[in-house]
């Protein structure tokens, strides 16, 4: 039970730590080229680590399937990712073509 404890207390720091890296990239550097990349993928990781601990805190720690569940948890997270900074990739490559073509006003 305190091993568990333990284990729970760390994801939660962890998590704590991402989210402060990630409010770091939204308010101070205001999501300016490669930050956003890093608030995609920060708020993912803290979202991922709270659900890890939700499912984690439902089996037991001694259950072999453990390493599955935490598998099957951790890709739709994954892949969600990959596809929120491909699309916000396009995204910048697309406005920063229109403001070459002075078609966007600078902000």
């Amino acid at each position: 039970m305190v091993d568990h404890l333990g284990s729970a207390y760390a994801a939660g720091f962890i998590s704590v730590l991402v989210l402060v890296l990630g409010s770091v990239t939204r308010f101070g550097a205001r999501l300016h080229g490669t930050w956003h990349v890093i608030y995609v993928a920060t708020a993912a990781a803290a979202l991922y680590f709270t659900v890890l601990l939700g499912v984690v805190g439902a089996f037991s720690q001694t259950n072999p399937s453990h390493f599955v569940v935490q598998f099957a948890v951790v890709l739709p997270f994954v892949g969600v990712t990959v596809a929120v900074v491909k699309r916000s990739c396009y995204g910048v490559l697309a406005e920063r073509k229109l403001r070459a073509c002075g078609k966007v006003a600078s902000s």
